[in-house]
Parts: structure tokens; sequence; C-alpha cells
């Protein structure tokens, strides 16, 4: 069965912005394993998980929790949040 135009649309967006996530991951990756990261990683995950391993230099802003840190955290930064998926 040949997809509609819709369809494609619809996929060419999903694709797209799945490689721009993709490209995006690999270099923050990057560049925390080289120490150029100009950015604050922010460990999503509960604060158990963080306590038992994190990314070196990374602060534990759990999911529940991220409104008020939002308020707390300089605007003139950029972040970078990371989480685990058992998707």
């Amino acid at each position: 069965m040949k997809p509609s135009p819709e369809q494609l649309t619809r996929l060419k967006t999903y694709y797209e912005a799945k490689l721009f996530g993709e490209v995006e991951i690999n270099a923050v990756k990057h560049k925390v394993q080289d120490g150029r990261g100009v950015f604050v990683l922010l460990d999503a995950r509960p604060r158990e998980a963080f306590l038992a391993g994190h990314i070196p230099g990374a602060l534990s802003v759990p999911v529940d929790q991220t409104a008020e840190a939002v308020k707390r955290l300089a605007a003139d930064r950029q972040y970078v949040t990371y989480c685990w998926s058992h998707t």
C-alpha cells in the first residue's frame, strides 16, 4: 500500500526531527567527554538514581521538581537535560 501525501509529509517531519535530535545528542556526548561543554547538564531522573551514578558535573533536577528549579536557574545559560527511558 502506497502512503498518502499527508503520511509522507508526517514521516518526513518525524525523521528530520529524529535525525536532528540524534545529532544533537551525539554532539552533547562528545562535548561532555572532551570537557568542552558550555552548558549545564540536568539529570531529570529520581534523586536515588542520581545518587547511584550520574554524569560528572550534572545537577539533579528530578522531573517533579522542574517547575521550581526553572525559577532558580540562570536564564543566560544553556541547559541539557537527560534521563532514562524504558521505551
